[in-house]
């Protein structure tokens, strides 16, 4: 049998041997070492951020040396979490250190600091580093005070558009990734950067990501894109800006990135995230939006919980039946919602140390009184926490209506249930149950009473 070899150009060999070398060795282990100082958990998690919420990727038990151990390969970074639960985490970098170990107490991952010098040790000084600059600025505001000195605030702020500038050029140099990640937090004055913007909201509006290239792929990596996009949505509701005008903004900043993108989805359920209970229309537009677009045959779980936050934001709307609930009077019996149908009820939310409330309440007393007997009542929840002082309140203001409250302040059942996030707050319902109005207060109550009952 003749023998013979094959013969390849030089530059063919050459290329297969790189090719080989970078299918081989580019993904590099990363490995995650975790040993608590005053407990030992029964699991860990590492967790990837979907866009909303938190997807378990590994679940690790303990070492026989009481450590846990998270190793993953990668070619580039990307940050994931790590926690006993998933509102409790730590926000951690693979791909950056080859090694990595965090000495955390009980419960209290987030604390956790990574040894000084290593890339994610950098990483969280960025991001303490990114929520210090509002609030320098917020202190210049405060000193230049009202009647603001155009000239000398734009001259105080000057020094700190420094600061922020040198603050990139440092990450920067560190490394890649965390240039990118500076670049989501890097928002340099209006005062000093206001030549093709009329007003602070428009230049806020379109400037806010300015140095950001979300073509970049690493943001598929870097989930703080949803924190950037919440501050964003957030600093924008606080602008007296139409609601029409917020959303033109919103998706204008959303079109610049890859819709298909994992960047698109941290955007998109920042901005959802930010309008909720803050305003409700909003919410509702780009909730739609977000479950339109990621919603599947088979929901993760993060979905079937926006869709369940949506359909209970509609449960207050105008004309919908006020959801029922039950907790207990002064004097411990259970009272239900449902109990007053038949009766235009005043759901009023309110607490002993509230002085808006307690300033209402003869206002209250006084329409209690004239439309009782034609079938007004008033049903009082309470938001205090100690039950002697909302029974030495309702002596006080003497009202005379039903009251009840489960003592938790804040935490409230029938407030979560209703979304009540300040008080007073109250609901008018038809004797059907169904929500007429929500908000009335004063003259605005009294007239849609008259309304109701011909007088």
């Amino acid at each position: 049998m003749t023998n013979f070899q094959l013969s390849f150009p030089k530059w063919v060999v050459a290329f297969a041997l790189i090719l080989f070398s970078w299918t081989s060795f580019a993904a590099k282990p990363y490995t995650l070492t975790v040993k608590y100082v005053d407990c030992l958990p029964a699991k860990l998690m590492l967790y990837e951020f979907d866009g909303i919420g938190f997807t378990t990727i590994s679940t690790q038990k303990a070492n026989k040396d009481s450590t846990f151990t998270f190793t993953i390969k990668r070619d580039e970074p990307i940050m994931y979490f790590v926690g006993q639960q998933p509102n409790v985490v730590k926000p951690v970098i693979f791909g950056l250190d080859a090694n990595m170990v965090l000495f955390p107490a009980c419960r209290k991952i987030p604390n956790a600091v990574f040894p000084q010098g290593s890339y994610n040790h950098h990483a969280e000084k960025l991001l303490q580093q990114a929520m210090l600059f509002p609030q320098k600025e917020q202190g210049i505001r405060k000193k230049v005070g009202k009647n603001q000195n155009k000239a000398t605030f734009k001259e105080l702020l000057k020094p700190l558009d420094i600061e922020k500038l040198a603050w990139q050029e440092k990450n920067k140099k560190i490394h890649p990734f965390l240039d990118k990640m500076t670049a989501l937090n890097l928002y340099l004055s209006f005062a000093n950067n206001e030549d093709n913007y009329s007003t602070e909201q428009e230049y806020f509006a379109r400037e806010y990501f300015h140095f950001v290239d979300f073509k970049d792929p690493a943001y598929n990596n870097i989930p703080t894109v949803f924190d950037a996009f919440k501050t964003y949505a957030t600093t924008l509701n606080r602008y007296r800006v139409e609601d029409v005008l917020k959303q033109i903004y919103i998706e204008e900043m959303l079109e610049k990135i890859p819709a298909d993108s994992k960047t698109y989805q941290y955007a998109l359920g920042g901005v959802t995230m930010a309008f909720r209970g803050t305003n409700k229309e909003m919410f509702k537009h780009f909730t739609k939006l977000y479950l339109k677009k990621y919603k599947t045959d088979r929901p993760s779980p993060t979905i079937i919980n926006l869709e369940r936050i949506l359909n209970s934001e509609h449960n207050l709307d105008q004309g919908k039946v006020a959801p029922d609930f039950t907790l207990n009077d002064t004097k411990g019996n259970p009272v239900n919602l449902s109990d007053f149908r038949g009766k235009v009820v005043l759901l009023d939310f309110w607490a002993s140390w509230c002085g808006p409330c307690r300033r209402e309440n003869p206002n209250v007393k006084k329409l209690y009184t004239k439309y009782h007997d034609k079938g007004f009542e008033v049903l009082g929840v309470s938001l205090d926490k100690k039950r002697a002082a909302w029974l030495k309140a309702i002596e006080k203001d003497d009202l005379p209506w039903t009251h009840i409250s489960d003592i938790k302040g804040w935490q409230c059942a029938a407030a979560q249930l209703y979304k009540v996030r300040s008080i007073p707050a109250t609901f008018l319902l038809d004797p059907q149950g169904k929500i007429i109005a929500k908000g009335l207060r004063g003259p605005a109550l009294e007239q849609a009473l008259k309304q109701i009952f011909g007088e």
